[in-house]
């Protein structure tokens, strides 16, 4: 009778044993953990990487030139004034546009010897003019040779333009000045311009001013500003310009002087700007 009963137990117990190896909870509590550390030569890189170590740029150090590689840093010469190579030059003045549009005028500009020993280098005729460098101020002759109108002086042109025979009155003066006013003018010295210009203002000066002016053309701005002698006699102006300027001088006609046969004459001044 014990027999069965002990077999009965035993199927119990293995039916039992066979129901919790079959659980997952069974399973995971008869299962170790076992952690495996992968030796040295087999770790995986790391996913992620620096930024130092994503760009490697080269540096390529320049090569040092040898001594005999070595320019030397070449001395620049300070660029000339223009104005000063103008003594000595043959110049050609060729207005381009405006009311004398295609005249010219031609001269050789006096060296600077000439103020060391003036002699007859300035005389009528000669076909010289006078600079004034520090002025910037050149000086022609107008009339005629002889009194002869087929042998106009340089500056005749201008002068016969502005006041015709010299008996014009003031308001037609100052009518052939505005129109001048704005003409585009050349200088070209031995055949290359130097300058373009502009004109931008015209003065007949008073005759005391003019005698002044003849006498210290150093005090030409002076002059200008000061505006010395008869008020009727001066007619026109020079206006201030934020640009270089040239001015041209030369003889008007004027009234006749009482009981003699000499003109008093009249300066004419013409402002040309120096355009770029």
């Amino acid at each position: 009778m014990k027999k069965p009963f002990y077999l009965l137990i035993v199927i119990i117990i293995t039916i039992l044993i066979g129901l919790g190896l079959s659980s997952p909870t069974g399973l995971s509590q008869t299962i170790e953990t076992v952690t495996v550390t992968p030796a040295a030569s087999e770790t995986q890189a790391p996913t992620e990487i620096s930024s130092a170590e994503q760009i490697s740029t080269p540096v390529v150090s320049e090569p040092t030139p040898a001594a005999t590689d070595i320019q030397p840093t070449p001395t620049l010469s300070p660029t000339p004034d223009i104005f000063s190579t103008l003594y000595g030059c043959e110049m050609e003045i060729r207005f381009v546009s405006g009311a004398l549009e295609s005249r010219t005028t031609d001269f050789s500009v006096l060296g600077r010897d000439y103020f060391d020993d003036k002699a007859d280098k300035f005389d009528a005729g000669k076909g010289t003019g006078i600079f004034y460098e520090a002025q910037r101020y050149f000086i022609l002759h107008s009339a005629y040779i002889n009194s002869n109108i087929l042998r106009p002086l340089e500056a005749e042109f201008l002068r016969k333009y502005l006041e015709n025979w010299g008996n014009s009155s003031n308001d037609f003066i100052q009518g052939q000045i505005d129109a001048l006013t704005g003409s585009e003018v050349l200088w070209i010295c031995d055949g290359s311009t130097v300058f373009n210009t502009r004109i931008n203002g015209t003065v007949r000066l008073s005759h005391q001013a003019s005698e002044r002016l003849w006498l210290e053309p150093q005090a030409l701005e002076n002059i200008l500003r000061d505006r010395e002698g008869l008020v009727s006699e001066w007619i026109g102006s020079i206006e201030p310009s934020n640009r270089e300027t040239i001015y041209l001088g030369f003889c008007g006609w004027g009234p006749q002087s009482t009981g003699s046969a000499r003109y008093t004459y009249y300066r004419y001044l013409i402002s040309f700007e120096i355009l770029p």
